[in-house]
């Protein structure tokens, strides 16, 4: 019996010293493929989504009729679902028209002639000649950030014969250059 005892003792240290190894092998796999779960899921792979075609001529505006001083409308230029460099949308946000018009991106230029407001609700053409975008050409009026200027003459269908010259900055962002 002493030596049934003495081979229990012996059985069950060697199987404690074998399962602690064991236990030990499974926890170091098991933190190994944590670790490696982690740096892989870790790892950034975001993609260059890249500009539009117009993205030159594009932005928010603040214009106003030269004639009209100080009273300050928005615009916005952006580009169509086609983006190409040869069209962009010219929303006005005063005359509520929006239209697809020529930009020239190289020159930095936009023209219309006699082109539909896209809201068949308000059936009027917009011409607009002379437009030009002038980069670093203008400041915020309070922020005195250095920003685009535009310019462009526009003449609407239901006022014709009134060629409206407008002139403003490319949106600074800071609120006290809003109107």
């Amino acid at each position: 019996m002493v030596a049934n005892l003495e081979h229990l003792i012996k059985y069950n240290t060697l199987n404690s010293k074998h399962m602690k190894r064991r236990f030990i092998n499974i926890y170091t796999l098991i933190i190994a493929l944590f670790l490696i779960l982690s740096l892989v899921s870790c790892k950034k792979d975001n993609p260059d989504p890249g500009g539009t075609a117009v993205e030159e001529v594009a932005g928010e505006w603040w214009v106003q009729w030269d004639e009209d001083p100080g009273s300050y409308a928005s615009i916005s230029t952006y580009n169509t679902t086609a983006n190409i460099p040869t069209e962009m949308w010219f929303e006005d946000h005063f005359y509520e028209t929006k239209s697809k018009i020529s930009v020239n991106t190289s020159a930095l230029t936009f023209s219309a002639a006699a082109v539909k407001n896209s809201d068949p609700e308000y059936d009027v053409d917009i011409t607009i000649t002379k437009g030009k975008i002038i980069v670093d050409g203008a400041k915020g009026l309070v922020s005195k950030a250095v920003t685009d200027s535009i310019s462009y003459e526009v003449e609407y269908s239901d006022d014709p014969g009134t060629i409206y010259k407008m002139s403003g900055y490319r949106r600074t962002r800071f609120a006290e250059d809003d109107h």
